[in-house]
């Protein structure tokens, strides 16, 4: 048996911990056991689940509180016995300082998972401890994975090596746009006569709500229609700036064309009873929101602060720069409300030729995890 522990900095409803919570339930039989260690006392969006399951979290202090404590704590962690087999980050660049401790403690099997394709700061500190965890993930990780290639060229170098390992889920479960009617839809409270536009994610500075709010204003002040529909704008999520994104809404009047839904632990079955999937973020290390909407028959339009790898290849998205006019935003959505639907069988195929599948993700990890056994 195979153990693993997984370095998050929380285990809130992010992209990258719910994809490891869909490794975590299927775990069964497969000779790996995955546990938890984080960055925080907090109870988290996955605490009770994983914890009445039987698994593990183990608790660190926060390197903002203090690099030593931490560090320590993970040593200290990792010496216990029985010992880990595996420590596979998930932290940006604090992940080369991670496994640079695991080689200390003794592991033979160290993973960076590189997740993201820029930092929220720049200050001078942080530009040397990115430096410095970069120089240790290349030295002290026996595996490198990225879930886009902007992703790994940002963390390791243009110049290192490293697999692109697609941020599977399961899509098969993703209930298509097919199979709602209106009366579905209206049972959720959605207006059957306008044109529901749909973002999910976590309401922080790097998803830049406050375009949607501008792009909204845009089409509602001129009083536009799209696909001959009225717009209203839908947002799935919670953070620490929702307060001012609802306070922007009511600011500019836009009360009754915008829904905020908080969090949702259904996504895969509520996601195709909308229109068009938006994603304004200035950077994504991937957007597995745009890969969720596409597995439910959902046209895209994204921002180019999205990799390519978010667009599966069936003319489903269009890239827009965010320096483009609102009037272009707009008409993208046009273009995306009148692309034909697309068969649920085809969009599935099309994940897992890409790569998408649980069974080919747990392939490659159980192979990088036995590499030194």
């Amino acid at each position: 048996m195979i153990r693993v522990l997984h370095l998050f900095a929380n285990l809130n409803l992010g992209g990258a911990e719910s994809r490891m919570m869909d490794i975590y339930r299927t775990q069964e039989g497969t000779g790996v056991v995955n546990e938890f260690v984080i960055m925080t006392d907090e109870v988290c969006y996955f605490s009770d689940e994983i914890l009445t399951s039987g698994g593990t979290i183990h608790h660190i202090p926060n390197p903002r509180h203090g690099l030593l404590s931490n560090l320590l704590g993970l040593y200290r962690l990792l010496k216990c016995a029985p010992q880990y087999d595996v420590l596979h980050a998930h932290t940006s660049y604090y992940s080369g300082i991670a496994v640079f401790i695991a080689w200390l403690a003794g592991l033979k099997v160290r993973v960076v998972h590189a997740r993201n394709k820029s930092t929220n700061e720049i200050s001078f500190k942080t530009k040397v401890m990115f430096a410095l965890g970069r120089t240790l993930a290349n030295i002290c990780a026996t595996h490198k994975f990225a879930i886009s290639n902007d992703a790994g060229r940002f963390l390791f170098g243009h110049k290192s090596q490293y697999d692109c390992l697609p941020n599977a889920f399961n899509f098969e479960q993703v209930q298509h746009r097919t199979n709602f009617s209106d009366s579905d839809k209206r049972r959720l409270g959605l207006p059957t006569d306008t044109l529901n536009l749909v973002c999910v994610a976590r309401f922080s500075p790097v998803k830049n709500h406050q375009f949607l709010v501008e792009l909204l204003q845009f089409i509602t002040e001129r009083n536009l229609k799209i696909a001959g529909k009225a717009v209203r704008l839908h947002l799935i999520g919670d953070g620490e700036l929702r307060n001012e994104i609802e306070r922007k809404v009511s600011a500019n009047g836009l009360q009754g064309k915008v829904r905020f839904w908080g969090k949702r632990n259904d996504i895969a079955d509520i996601l195709g009873m909308f229109d068009v999937a938006l994603m304004t973020s200035f950077n994504e290390g991937l957007g597995v929101f745009a890969l969720e909407a596409q597995a439910a028959g959902l046209p895209c339009v994204l921002s180019t602060g999205l990799p390519e790898e978010a667009d599966i290849g069936l003319g489903m998205c269009q890239f827009i720069d965010l320096k483009r006019p609102l009037s272009d935003w707009q008409v993208a959505i046009e273009k995306a409300a009148n692309i034909p639907v697309l068969p649920k069988h085809r969009i599935d195929n099309q994940l897992k030729q890409r790569g998408y599948t649980l069974e080919q993700t747990r392939s490659t990890l159980i192979s990088a995890y036995n590499a030194h056994g």
